[in-house]
């Protein structure tokens, strides 16, 4: 069963988003730095997603490319600031073209096999975490979670 995802606002340039998954954090955190589980879970339902560099490690680069179903591709990328298995991971994020990068920290938290995920976005600017906000991060979050707790639920 689906649970909410909350977003709340932290400071001018900074807001979490904050979900719980039946799963324990070892997966959750797997999902985010496994290639093959991620393209199961990131791009929109009926859409696709292509891992086209992967380096997990401080220092390393990621690039991802996502179709949707109107065949509309959004390429995103950034570098490993902080790689600890199973309850952190910070890195920067920022979609092609639109520049505004994030600083993005997944802090994971596990009690009896369930993981509370924190989601803490810190943008350059209060205008840049506004139009996020704006944008839909929070439902666009909760679409992805959504599908990475079935996923998940399936055992990847």
């Amino acid at each position: 069963m689906s649970q909410p995802t909350t977003a709340k606002v932290l400071s001018d340039r900074e807001f979490v988003l904050e979900h719980h998954f039946h799963a324990p954090a070892a997966k959750v955190f797997a999902a985010y730095t496994d290639p093959k589980t991620l393209m199961q879970w990131w791009a929109p339902k009926g859409g696709s997603m292509t891992v086209e560099a992967m380096d997990l490690r401080p220092g390393g680069a990621y690039r991802f490319a996502q179709t949707d179903v109107k065949g509309q591709k959004s390429v995103f990328f950034g570098k490993y600031l902080e790689v600890k298995p199973v309850t952190r991971l910070v890195y920067t994020f920022e979609v092609e073209g639109m520049g505004n990068e994030i600083r993005a920290t997944i802090d994971l938290k596990e009690s009896n096999g369930e993981t509370h995920m924190a989601l803490t976005n810190l943008c350059v600017s209060k205008e840049a975490r506004e139009a996020m906000l704006q944008y839909g991060a929070a439902a666009g979050a909760k679409a992805a979670w959504t599908r990475l707790e079935e996923v998940l639920a399936h055992g990847h």
